[in-house]
């Protein structure tokens, strides 16, 4: 394929016209709304869920200070960070987006969990109502079930909050991490800025897939400043995703991060709509909107949704509104915050203000409003009464809800990719029926991108060049940019969008260059990728793969050559894959594309050229098995990606010893399979891990353990790890070759064990 760009020197000396950004021009009131855009109902519907959300949050207030208790010995534990003064953002956002549109939220995130619930239930028809609740139709109508179903959405959220089996996440989450996958509600985030590569993820698998949802990215000022926020907004406008992503990022500025204040303090600018200026030429058609009045925030989100779904996303909005209460119930607020400037908020206050325009405009009468309030109260109390009376979760399940058991093994006729731009690139075989490890890594992300057109790859450099490694060469000019194509030098977003991506219907296969560079996404891959499903109840799946590489040999240094896998296996949610073949490397990769779970696959930069029979025939290999790659009967060794080539040298020289080595591969480091392992020192009496890790904290300490608890009546001497000195690995050949572990070592510490 020919670049479509090219980036010629002109240098023409001329201004830079950064256009202008809206600020709070809606001048609407529901007089002027009722009877046009919204109906009455529509109006009062407003004002409902403000109140509800209202009290709900009230209801923490009184929980927390012991002035409501449920039941005799009821104790209150969990975050309580509350958005008492903000309703008219979530109301007001959820109440201009489609019920099938996907939200994803904050800590601070109770009202966007019941306006997105309640609004989704709202515009569903009566079979799906009922299948939501878990019940069937039987011909009821939505008048006869929309009230009961209204009340179990709050149950669960209250549920939820109180860490009960009935919540919507089954207690795992709490507060902070609530989500509704039914209602496309991607989940509450308890990390500033964690759900914002996430949000990007799922506007990236609805254009990918043809839909027609937006993606309402819900976060607050604070978020604004963290990394995460600029690698996402930069993302989602590049020029290769056709029209940029359909995301509204929507900054709920109530001021303040925690104590931080956003203007004047934190930030150089008034307006963090300004920064939309930074990302593309529309100024993601920024604009600064009145956070305190409910119809503004539907207006302006009803815009942005609409320019989204005519392809002119995305969208930022800064909608500027106060948090009364301080981060916390512990925040003693008025340590950063006067109470003149909090009373100037309170004058404004959002349900207030509407509720004065709805009597003033004839639509509800001041005695009506307080009847609505009390109701409003009542339900509220009653979700209380009954998320008390579901059970607290079995510790007995405590590890249900990690992995998902499913895969894409068998995927329907519709999915599979009909044209290619060019045949698939086939790699010749040798005499042998041998290619080298990154051909076969590139055969297996090849067959898989034809079986299944969800299958995208991107990464740094990965399209035309074909990766740092040469490992991508010849999928874009087979799949075309729309299934390959290069992210940014953004690690984070890389890892979030797969996340994001992966929960909203893509099946992606990422990229990080090096491990080294894994630390910098490690939010994404910690704490959104591998606890997602957990978090939420195992209510998720996030099938995706990110590819990654470790080094040493090259020259490289402390930055391009560690070998960070136990960082990774001591993450739960994650699977980690280290193949040694180019036979494995096929056989596992295509089985990672297929789980339905975060996978990181590693590979290793010196095995690349190496070459190993590898059929032409389709097959994949079972995740979490170990392989045995040469049998004995007087030493364990374990080793895996490039060690296990030494662990075998090593073990061909003490055979000319009469020393037999047995040499394990595990393979999959997560799930490990220890009872091959085991077994085999079991039978040996010695166990030799090999790692090129430092020796502290690597993952043959894990390894050690795990054989220990199954073969310790049997071990004859301590188990020992030949692995790299605890130094980032060196640059000059002389101390890289003493760092990197060799045979000669492994074969001098085996010999050891033995005639010991």
């Amino acid at each position: 394929m020919v670049k479509e760009v090219d980036v010629l020197p002109v240098f023409q000396c001329e201004p830079i016209d950064l256009g202008q950004v809206r600020a709070f021009c809606y001048r609407g009131t529901a007089a002027d709304e009722i009877g046009g855009r919204l109906t009455k109902e529509d109006a009062v519907g407003l004002l409902e869920w403000m109140l509800t959300v209202r009290s709900f949050e009230q209801m923490i207030i009184a929980l927390k200070d012991g002035s409501v208790k449920p039941h005799e010995g009821f104790s209150f534990s969990g975050a309580t960070h509350l958005s008492i003064g903000q309703e008219a953002v979530a109301v007001g956002a959820m109440a201009a987006l489609r019920g099938d549109d996907y939200i994803t939220s904050t800590h601070r995130g109770h009202g966007h969990a019941i306006a997105k619930g309640g609004y989704a239930l709202m515009r569903r028809p009566p079979e799906r109502i009922a299948e939501w609740m878990g019940e069937e139709c039987d011909g009821r109508s939505g008048d006869e079930l929309l009230p009961r179903a209204l009340r179990l959405h709050l149950v669960r959220t209250m549920a939820e909050l109180l860490g009960r089996e009935d919540g919507y996440c089954r207690g795992r989450g709490g507060g902070m991490h609530i989500a509704d996958f039914n209602v496309n509600h991607l989940g509450a985030n308890a990390i500033v800025g964690g759900s914002l590569g996430i949000a990007t993820g799922a506007g990236l698998a609805v254009q990918k897939l043809g839909g027609d949802q937006v993606v309402a990215c819900l976060f607050g000022d604070g978020a604004a400043n963290n990394g995460i926020f600029h690698e996402s907004l930069n993302f989602a406008t590049m020029s290769q995703l056709p029209h940029g992503l359909p995301v509204i990022y929507l900054v709920e500025n109530n001021q303040y991060g925690m104590t931080g204040q956003q203007r004047g303090e934190v930030s150089g600018i008034d307006y963090l709509a300004r920064r939309g200026a930074a990302y593309n030429h529309d100024n993601m058609h920024a604009e600064v909107v009145n956070g305190m009045d409910v119809l503004a925030v539907w207006d302006a989100v009803s815009r942005a949704a609409e320019l989204c779904r005519g392809k002119q996303g995305p969208v930022l909005l800064d909608c500027l509104t106060y948090r009364y209460m301080g981060h916390s119930l512990s925040d003693q607020r008025v340590k950063y915050r006067t109470p003149a400037e909090e009373g100037a908020w309170r004058e404004c206050d959002a349900i207030e203000c509407y509720q004065r325009q709805l009597v003033e405009s004839g639509t509800l009468t001041a005695d009506e409003a307080a009847e609505l309030r009390e109701s409003v109260d009542q339900r509220i109390r009653e979700a209380l009464e009954l998320a008390v009376q579901s059970p607290e979760p079995s510790p007995s399940a405590i590890m249900e809800g990690m992995f998902a058991d499913t895969t894409s093994d068998e995927v329907s006729p519709a999915l599979r990719t009909e044209k290619l731009l060019r045949p698939l690139r086939r790699y010749r075989r040798d005499g042998e029926g041998r290619i080298m490890y990154r051909h076969a890594v590139c055969e297996a992300l090849a067959e898989e991108m034809q079986r299944d057109r969800r299958v995208i790859v991107y990464g740094e450099d990965v399209a035309d060049y074909g990766g740092a490694f040469q490992v991508t060469v010849g999928l874009l000019e087979s799949f075309g940019r729309e299934r390959v194509f290069n992210a940014p030098i953004s690690e984070a977003a890389i890892v979030g969008v797969a996340a994001g991506a992966s929960m909203c219907g893509l099946r992606p296969a990422a990229e990080i260059m090096y491990i080294d560079f894994m630390p910098l996404a490690m939010d994404q891959v910690a704490n959104q990728a591998a606890k997602t499903r957990f978090m939420f109840g195992g209510k998720a799946k996030l099938p995706m793969v990110v590819r990654t590489t470790i080094g040493g040999g090259r020259g490289y240094a402390g930055q391009h050559s560690q070998s960070l896998e136990a960082m990774l296996t001591q993450v739960p949610g994650l699977k980690v894959i280290a193949p040694s073949t180019p036979y494995d490397a096929k056989g596992l990769l295509k089985s990672a594309i297929r789980d339905d779970n975060p996978v990181i696959f590693i590979e290793h930069q010196l095995l690349y050229t190496e070459r190993g029979v590898v059929p032409e025939e389709e097959y994949t290999l079972p995740i979490g098995e170990a392989a045995v790659r040469r049998e004995g009967s007087d030493v364990t060794i374990v080793a895996y990606l490039k060690m296990g080539q030494v662990a075998l040298e090593a073990a061909e020289s003490l055979a000319s010893e009469g020393i037999e080595a047995e040499v394990i591969d595990p393979r999959t480091l997560i799930p490990l399979d220890a009872e091959t392992i085991g077994n085999s020192v079991a039978k040996t009496g010695r166990l030799l891990i090999v790692c090129q890790a430092p020796k502290t904290g690597c993952f043959g300490e894990h390894i050690a353990y795990r054989a220990q608890e199954i073969a310790f009546n049997h071990l004859k001497c301590p188990a020992q790890i030949v692995a790299a000195y605890d130094i980032p690995p060196p640059m000059a050949s002389t101390l890289e070759a003493e760092n990197f572990p060799s045979a000669e070592k492994v074969a001098r510490v085996a010999r050891s064990m033995v005639k010991a």
